[in-house]
């Protein structure tokens, strides 16, 4: 009887032992806005300096002379950015009409957020995809994933940004450019592409570049609709976190799909979705990371 006894406890912290350890992919929503100057290197580069921060997730349109800009909006937004007119809410400052150069003269990061009384106050100018990495090497950052999300929009199209096609083209060409010019960072191994736009997604995936892609959706979360409209499986399903429950997320993790919700600011919110089960979080405050249990 005694050694029965030892044995099972010796099973029982073998068990305990061997379980895999969980990890969550903790991504800093344009890098830390609620901290920092969204979508700006600032903002990258203090995210990059949170040690729970495993992603930055950013977000890109498109200049007139054809480079991608790392920006939420296709035009300057007024309530970020210090334009000489914003009756229009900085609409009339097309990023698509616009040059890289251009685009450089304005400030986005020196006005006060209502909605972000925490984030500092710092200049800062849209960068270039392409600037990300060259900072991240030049000043010897550490490589983390990063999720990509294209801004399209049917009615934004030849518009707004270029037709889906070219715009997964040029998103394409440029990850690929970057892979080359830095394989330790390992580039397509690291990013995932998401977006609103099933369009894009199908040309992203058409093109059979070795990345992630991930859907999100803000309406009522029905993935087996979504991606059956979709036309296939995502790697990744990011619904707005309200819409999160038990069942969406079986449904995705029985069909291998992690479910990546947006954009959580609230601790205890943060806490619940991990619990339910999620596989990773997105927040403006990714400072609040460490005080996660999971």
């Amino acid at each position: 009887m005694k050694h029965s006894i030892l044995v099972l406890l010796g099973s029982i912290l073998l068990m305990n032992c061997t379980r895999p350890v969980r990890t969550l992919d903790l991504q800093g929503h344009r890098g830390a806005r609620g901290l920092f100057p969204e979508n700006s290197l600032l903002g990258f580069e203090k995210a990059l300096e949170i040690p729970e921060v495993s992603t930055l997730e950013l977000d890109l349109c498109v200049t007139a002379d054809h480079q991608l800009i790392v920006s939420h909006e296709p035009w300057l937004n007024a309530q970020i950015c210090t334009i000489t007119d914003s009756s229009s809410g900085g609409i009339a400052y097309n990023l698509y009409k616009m040059t890289y150069d251009s685009i450089q003269q304005f400030d986005c990061g020196s006005k006060e957020h209502p909605d972000f009384p925490e984030r500092q106050l710092a200049s800062a100018n849209k960068p270039l995809l392409k600037e990300l990495f060259a900072m991240i090497d030049d000043k010897g950052l550490r490589w983390p994933n990063f999720n990509i999300e294209i801004k399209s929009r049917r009615k934004g199209d030849h518009e707004y940004h270029p037709g889906p096609k070219k715009f997964a083209a040029l998103v394409v060409e440029t990850l690929n450019e970057l892979n080359q010019a830095y394989p330790e960072a390992e580039v397509l191994n690291k990013v995932s592409i998401q977006s609103f736009d099933l369009r894009v997604l199908r040309e992203v995936r058409k093109t059979a570049l070795p990345v992630k892609l991930s859907l999100i959706t803000e309406k009522a979360a029905n993935p087996a609709k979504e991606m059956d409209a979709l036309g296939f499986p995502v790697d990744i399903y990011s619904p707005s976190y309200e819409l999160v429950t038990p069942e969406l997320i079986s449904w995705c993790h029985f069909r291998q799909i992690a479910v990546i919700p947006w954009t959580i600011n609230d601790l205890e919110e943060m806490q619940n979705l991990v619990d339910m089960g999620v596989d990773g979080v997105i927040s403006d405050y990714p400072n609040k990371f460490n005080a996660l249990v999971y």
